[in-house]
């Protein structure tokens, strides 16, 4: 085997298709937009869009002054909104961003209207910037990224979200072996929970730095190139953050005006490519609470607002036509909305109750070390690449009361190994070994089975495997198995199946003191007719009318 690189209703997060868990798309937990200004039909853009609230996000809503572009949200202390993003004057047309310049808009709601407060650095070089990032600092510091105009990406700094606004500095790049390939096109920057901060570009490949301006170590190749199943070409705007236990990017293929949604617990290696579509403009994944659709032509520049570690919004840059359709001074343009979206949602998959019963699918876990996801010829996907040592962890695992067994799908084109069942850590309790044995190819699969005891409830299931040196086994799914239940008719004595006279004579042997038990596993259950939790005359009774058909 060739290692190789690498409109939801309610709040549910998993959908269970056939027995088998599977998330839900990234679009579809985009939710209703509120109605800030009656809908129109007449405005600049309607035509091409459908009725829409001239009052949401970010615009000149005579079309007469400016186009708008990116868009990022801070919420204030002051409980104001603060919106950063680009403008070119409209009668250049869309080609008019070549000379944009970052400015300030602030609102007292969150999907709007936006009231442009002007230039963010009127004195350096008139204001210009685009790609414009908003980011709060390990230090408390408010700092906007801008990039494509200026580059490698300058970094302006501020005590406030009002101002004033001064240059940090152009952030840098540690040379090494990957750093010719960042690019510093589209350039998104965030702080991440350990403090350092992550870069990404067009080019995709991250860097991580301990400071805002670098040096910035790229840690690889174009991550897209190493994701299953993920685009590679044509691909811009990334906006990558953190939340629900593992870093996200939603990245836009320009050419299709599709939109995509990967995955990764450390935010470097080991990407996965989500199901379905991050947003798509013909879908109508932007609607209003009356049910309204809007469909722009185009939907680009991703971020994510959140609050309290979850997005609830994400806004885009929205043009009606075509951009070189856009030529100015004809009533089209683009402006920044804001959708709501329900990223607690999309984020339970680590806290929302997996029946422990279900078919798991193995690449769906909540952490791993040292697996990788592949394509399966059973389709979708397993996990390879298994060595001695390397585990996965399913979080809140409900197994109930009455966990018998385990059963998983492998494949093994080497002697296999073995799978440790623990609960709640790499260490807890092992309860139970599953031997995996040779299956001839990385893709011929067969179940291996086990028996567990020892677990109730909910837990975190870690599976470690174990085995020989190289590489181990390959990793479908998993599912875990009830305690037999035995099925007891009332009244068969003798376990046939069947209540007739050798039933009869056994209960009047049994009444009568001549035998002690039955031949049934059962004796209370098959024996105890009128459930009084003995066995006496009044079952022996009723065994007789049960056999002449009188009950």
């Amino acid at each position: 085997m060739k290692k190789s690189s690498v409109f939801l209703i309610g709040l549910a997060m998993l959908m269970v298709i056939q027995g088998q868990v599977y998330a839900a798309s990234f679009i579809d937990y985009f939710t209703a937009t509120p109605v800030i200004e009656s809908l129109s039909s007449s405005c600049w853009g309607a035509a091409e869009v459908g009725p829409r609230d001239q009052s949401n996000g970010l615009e000149d809503k005579t079309m007469s002054k400016y186009c708008y572009w990116d868009g990022g949200i801070i919420k204030g202390e002051d409980g104001r909104y603060h919106m950063f993003a680009s403008r070119w004057n409209q009668s250049a047309g869309h080609n008019g961003w070549f000379g944009s310049v970052a400015v300030h808009a602030t609102s007292t709601n969150l999907y709007g209207p936006y009231t442009d407060q002007g230039l963010c650095w009127p004195n350096d070089q008139g204001g210009k910037g685009h790609n414009v990032v908003p980011l709060q600092l390990k230090d408390g510091r408010y700092a906007i990224v801008v990039s494509e105009t200026r580059r490698p990406a300058d970094i302006f700094v501020s005590n406030s979200l009002d101002g004033p606004w001064s240059k940090l500095g152009s952030m840098s790049i540690a040379s090494n072996s990957y750093s010719s390939l960042f690019s510093a096109s589209n350039v998104y920057i965030m702080l991440r929970p350990d403090g350092r901060y992550a870069a990404i570009g067009r080019d995709a490949v991250i860097g991580i730095s301990d400071n805002i301006l670098g040096p910035y170590t790229i840690q690889g190749t174009n991550i897209y190139a190493k994701t299953q199943g993920c685009p590679t070409v044509n691909m811009e705007d990334p906006v990558i953050w953190y939340s629900g236990g593992e870093y996200h990017i939603v990245v836009n293929k320009w050419d299709t005006r599709k939109a995509y949604h990967l995955t990764s617990k450390d935010g470097i290696s080991n990407w996965k490519l989500q199901s379905g579509y991050a947003f798509d403009p013909t879908s109508n994944f932007i609607r209003y609470t009356n049910g309204t659709a809007n469909h722009w032509n185009k939907l680009e520049r991703p971020n994510v607002y959140m609050e309290n570690g979850h997005v609830v919004a994400m806004t885009l840059a929205a043009i009606d036509v075509a951009k070189d359709k856009e030529l100015g001074n004809d009533k089209h343009g683009s402006k920044v909305i804001v959708i709501p979206f329900n990223g607690a949602g999309l984020d339970k998959i680590d806290t929302e109750p997996i029946s422990a019963f279900t078919q798991i699918e193995a690449e769906r876990f909540s952490d791993q070390s040292g697996v990788q996801s592949e394509s399966c010829n059973e389709g979708g996907e397993d996990i390879g690449y298994i060595e001695n040592g390397d585990y996965t962890v399913y979080n809140n695992v409900d197994f109930g009361t009455d966990a018998a067994g385990f059963q998983a799908r492998v494949a093994s084109s080497t002697s296999g190994g073995n799978i440790e069942i623990r609960l709640d850590s790499l260490t807890g309790t092992l309860i139970g070994t599953c031997p995996v044995t040779a299956t001839g190819d990385w893709q011929t699969w067969t179940d291996a089975k086990c028996s567990i005891s020892g677990v109730t409830g909910k837990h975190n299931l870690y599976l470690k495997f174990t085995g020989g040196s190289g590489y181990l086994f390959n990793f479908n799914w998993f599912k875990f198995t009830k305690k037999d239940v035995v099925t007891v008719l009332a009244g068969d004595l003798n376990g046939d199946k069947s209540v007739d006279a050798t039933d009869y004579v056994l209960m009047k042997k049994y009444i009568v003191g001549l035998i002690s038990d039955f031949p049934v596993e059962d004796d209370l259950k098959a024996g105890d007719l009128n459930s009084d939790g003995e066995i006496n005359s009044l079952d022996f009774a009723m065994l007789k009318k049960i056999i002449l058909g009188d009950i």
